[in-house]
């Protein structure tokens, strides 16, 4: 399927100069004999043994892309091998694109990474074609591994694509998005039995910087409206031209590298550029382990695949940090990833699993008032469960009011009124307890024997001598 598409994107091809000064492909027919090693060198590679800025011996040719070649040289002094990026030869008058290799070593350059590449040096061949000096590379690129071992294993996928993670959150940390993620972007460095990578190929990168940092000819480099990258890892805003590019664009072709290395296959199919720009738009997109159930993918990486292809990148990871960080929790063992957008959740929502705390405080509640009924009809039943937080007090014993002497006693014949207050004895007047309530009697005082002596009261008649 990609090379399909491949072979009909005119900008993905190896071409070149014709007689004419345009481009043709280069594949030659099935019967014709392949030329000796020299004859090629000599018609396709005419920078082959010449040494560029009096140091760089250009040795070979090892490959090509949309603006320009790459060649393995060697450093004439130090003997260093080096790869060198030189601009097509039908781009020579093209400033724009001279301006964008060039755009490619500063921003490369300044990251400081190390899964990018090292850009070291930069200039001009003698017949005016920019060139940029590189690190050389010992290894593969990611689109080779694919289309020859993918499906990957699950752990060796993250691995590789959490390098691709962090040197573009590094990028993006920087205020620059690459813009054209793709496995052939990404190359291998075997070391030892691990996959390390390097990110390459910052030609149509964007800094995201303001007009005072990056100057006017950042804007004539990111023309309004250009769609610029690989059609096949577009992101659906990035497809559809928008002006205001960021770092989602990037996770989504990060996420869809991931894709691929799991399952082997690209979720958009289509026989030519415009037919996968308007499945990138809008077709959905099946989840990884929907599409090869045989492989038994985890859910986990599928939500976290799925979370990183939001077309709404609103919904997407908003940060190509947070998006390695999940890989990092799966290659733990932590499966709980992407649950704050993108796919379902595996688990039920949190609020789903209070309703055992809510049946209790009810039936607390419920508990309460039964028992308050209860006691209000006179205390008869007593709930099994509850249990009073102390003993209630004894009731207090009721004290019969003491009787009143027959001296005190209202004289017989006298005019009605309200008992009298006070008891006249000689010298001063006591005055009378209150009548005691009968529903709360108080303590009982002890009397002096002063009171237990009552005068006779002035008010009885006198007795007969």
């Amino acid at each position: 399927m990609r090379r399909t598409v491949t072979e009909t994107d005119p900008s993905l091809m190896n071409t070149v100069p014709n007689a004419e000064g345009g481009s043709a492909p280069t594949p030659a027919p099935a019967s014709a004999p392949a030329p000796a090693p020299s004859q090629a060198g000599a018609k396709f590679d005419a920078l082959v043994g010449t040494t560029l800025a009096e140091r760089y011996e250009i040795i070979r040719r090892i490959g090509e892309g949309g603006m320009g070649a790459v060649y393995e040289a060697r450093h004439t002094i130090i003997g260093k091998r080096v790869a060198i990026k030189v601009l097509l030869e039908k781009f020579l008058e093209n400033e724009e694109l001279i301006a964008r290799l060039l755009q490619e070593a500063r921003l490369a350059s300044s990251i400081g990474h190390q899964n990018i590449v090292d850009v070291t040096d930069f200039g001009t061949t003698r017949d005016g074609r920019a060139f940029v000096v590189m690190e050389f590379l010992e290894g593969e690129p990611l689109s080779e591994l694919i289309m020859r071992d993918a499906p990957l294993p699950v752990e060796r996928s993250l691995a590789i694509v959490k390098q691709v993670a962090s040197a573009l959150g590094a990028a993006h940390a920087k205020g620059i998005v690459h813009r054209d993620v793709k496995p052939e972007n990404v190359y291998l460095v075997r070391r030892g039995d691990l996959d390390f990578v390097k990110v390459v190929d910052f030609g149509v990168s964007k800094a995201v910087r303001t007009q005072e940092e990056t100057g006017s000819e950042w804007a004539r480099l990111t023309r309004t409206g250009a769609v610029l990258g690989t059609p096949l890892f577009m992101s659906p805003e990035q497809a559809g031209g928008s002006e205001d590019l960021d770092a989602r664009a990037d996770i989504w072709a990060t996420a869809l590298i991931l894709y691929e290395c799991l399952t082997g296959e690209l979720p958009f199919r289509g026989n030519n550029y415009l037919g996968v720009i308007a499945q990138i738009r809008t077709k959905d997109v099946q989840p990884p382990s929907a599409l090869r159930p045989e492989l038994g993918i985890p859910d986990a990486v599928d939500r976290m695949v799925m979370h990183g292809l939001e077309k709404d990148r609103t919904r997407r990871y908003q940060h190509m940090a947070a998006f390695e960080q999940d890989i990092e929790r799966l290659l733990a063992g932590d499966a709980d990833v992407a649950l704050d957008g993108g796919a379902e959740p595996a688990s039920p929502p949190r609020a789903s699993r209070r309703w055992p705390w809510h049946l209790a405080v009810a039936a607390v509640f419920a508990l309460g008032i039964g028992s308050a009924s209860m006691l209000a009809r006179g205390g008869k039943e007593t709930p099994d469960l509850v249990v009073p937080a102390r003993a209630p007090a004894p009731p207090k014993p009721r004290v019969p009011p003491p009787p009143v002497p027959e001296q005190a006693r209202p004289v017989a014949g006298s005019p009605p009124g309200p008992p009298s207050d006070h008891v006249r004895r000689p010298g001063k007047s006591h005055a009378l307890r209150p009548p005691v309530v009968a529903q709360e009697a108080p303590p009982p005082v002890k009397k002096s024997k002063a009171d237990d002596k009552i005068a006779p009261s002035p008010y009885n008649a006198p007795k007969a001598p």
